[in-house]
This record gives structure tokens, sequence and C-alpha cells, in this order.
């Protein structure tokens, strides 16, 4: 897969990493900044490769497949030709909650954000639990490190298994059916880790028992890149707003998928305080994007 970033609103620099796996070759994009982030921008030309698919797409670019084909004038259900390039303008905003040097987990966006000195490093797209299994909110810290896992299939899953009829496991050698994947971060919260993932169809979706999955190339790099010791927290931040340098209000909505009766009125009115915003905004843009809470970053500068 191609994607080519032209700019970025935090002066993102970029290094490729280049994986072969099977008979193709990934790029891997790691964005490092040189400021303090706020909102991230880019423009991405994603190349269409073989076995390729609306969410498939979705889940490497951290975006709903229905955001990627209305920004290319295509029906959500159209047929994607090999080679073909979608052109597609990149928005998140950064989470308030912030780490000097440690990784932040936001829930709602599906992203964790790695932070450097105080300055956003690199962020990647994740599986999070699905509102039956949530992943849990917190402080952790990196525990340990495992190359090729087994996976010890725990009672709570177990049972699962055999209540919807299915071969009952107790463990899971490594190899490619192990749903762990290549690489295990575990985490200080009990039962709870990265990992790389042998569906990577998955990735940007609420699909996993807990745990947090990350694309198989870009598990490997965040193992071999990241520490044992190194704090984090996750979070459940379904609203995101942001008043820009050149002044302009910037909101990111959520829907409250595990539902935590989210007051999304109530949080906006604590953003807006906090950025001192209240009397800049177009409350029916607002409105708007509390309404669709489809992720999407809209201004909503008066």
């Amino acid at each position: 897969m191609l994607f080519l970033f032209k700019e970025s609103a935090i002066k993102l620099s970029v290094r490729t990493f280049l994986l072969r796996t099977s008979a193709l070759f990934f790029c891997v994009f790691i964005f490092t900044s040189d400021c303090i982030a706020e909102v991230i921008k880019s423009d991405i030309d994603y190349k269409i490769v073989r076995g390729d698919y609306g969410d498939a797409i979705a889940g490497k670019l951290g975006l709903n497949w229905s955001y990627i084909a209305s920004q290319n004038a295509m029906d959500y259900n159209a047929p994607l030709a090999v080679g073909q390039v979608l052109k597609v303008r990149f928005f998140r905003i950064v989470p308030e909650d912030r780490l000097d040097n440690g990784i932040i987990i936001n829930i709602p966006d599906r992203t964790l954000y790695r932070f450097e000195k105080g300055r956003l490093k690199d962020y990647y797209f994740i599986t999070v639990g699905r509102p039956a299994w949530p992943t849990p909110t917190g402080e952790f810290n990196v525990t340990a490190k495992a190359k090729d896992p087994v996976w010890r299939v725990p009672p709570s899953i177990q049972e699962e298994m055999e209540e919807e009829g299915k071969e009952v496991l107790e463990e899971v050698p490594p190899g490619p059916d192990n749903p762990l994947g290549k690489y295990w971060i575990q985490l200080s919260i009990s039962g709870i880790g990265l990992h790389g993932t042998n569906a990577p169809e998955s990735i940007y979706k609420f699909a996993s028992h807990g745990c947090m999955r990350l694309m198989p190339e870009v598990a490997e790099f965040f193992y071999r890149d990241i520490a044992v010791g190194t704090k984090g927290r996750i979070i459940y931040r379904p609203v995101k707003l942001v008043r820009t340098d050149e002044g302009r209000v910037l909101i990111e909505v959520y829907r409250d998928f595990y539902k935590m009766g989210v007051n999304y009125q109530d949080e906006v009115m604590r953003l807006l305080s906090k950025f001192n915003a209240i009397r800049i905004v177009d409350w029916n843009k607002i409105n708007e994007a509390i309404a669709k809470k489809d992720g999407i970053v809209r201004d909503v500068t008066k």
C-alpha cells in the first residue's frame, strides 16, 4: 500500500519503514512532530492494492469508509480497482490529555498517541474492546514484551467459545491462527495488552475482548521501539475540541460507544470554557456535530 502525505498543520516529518510481508511491500509511516500538536492534518494519496476493500482501507487510514468514499465522489459500495488512487484529507484533534513522555490511548477515536518531551512523537490506529468487552480506562505502565506469544485463553473467553458452539481452546501457540499476532506488549492493567493481529481488517473497530490490536507491521515497529516501563493512560473522550493559533474552533465528536452516559452539551461547554471560545462559535454547527457523532473534524467558528 502506498501513502503520500503532502502536508501537515503540525509540521509532521515522516520516517518510512519498508517491511516485506508475503509477496507485498507495506509502507509504514511513523509520524513525528517538531512542535506541540493540536491538530494533525494530512493530505493522503492512497493507492489500492489487491485485496483492499472499504472497511480495510478505513482501518489503515483511521477514517470511516463513508467519509473516504464521499471525499472521492464515490458511492459507498462502488467497486475498487487495483492501482486506483484515493485522495483523502485527514484531520485528527490530539486529545487534551498529554504526557511529557508516554502513551495516551483514546477509546472513541481508536487512536494511540505517543508523546516524547511533551510533543507528539507518533500515532497509530488500533482496535479496542467491543461494547460487551470494553477496554478499561486508567493509568498503566508497559511491564513486558514478547515475540511469538502463546495466547492463554482466559476462562471468560472459553465460556464465550462454548456458548457460541466453537471449539473451546485453553491456549493457542504462535502462528497464523494466533489472534495476538507476532508481538505482545503487556500493560500493568490486568489481562490487557497491545498486540498484533491475524485479522488486520479489524483495525479501527470495536472488535476485541478488551485488548488493543495494532496492524501487524505497526506492531513489529512498536514492539522494537517501545521501552518496558513506558507510562500511559487509557481515556474515554468522545468529544475533542481545540482553538487553533489562528483563532478557529474545531470539534470532533464520536458516539458514546460504551454507553457511559456522556452529556455532550456539558462536555462541549467545558471545553469551550477551557479555550475561552464560548462567544466565537456557531451553535448550529456544534449541534450538527453532536447530532452526527461521526468523528469528522468540523470548524464551528462563527
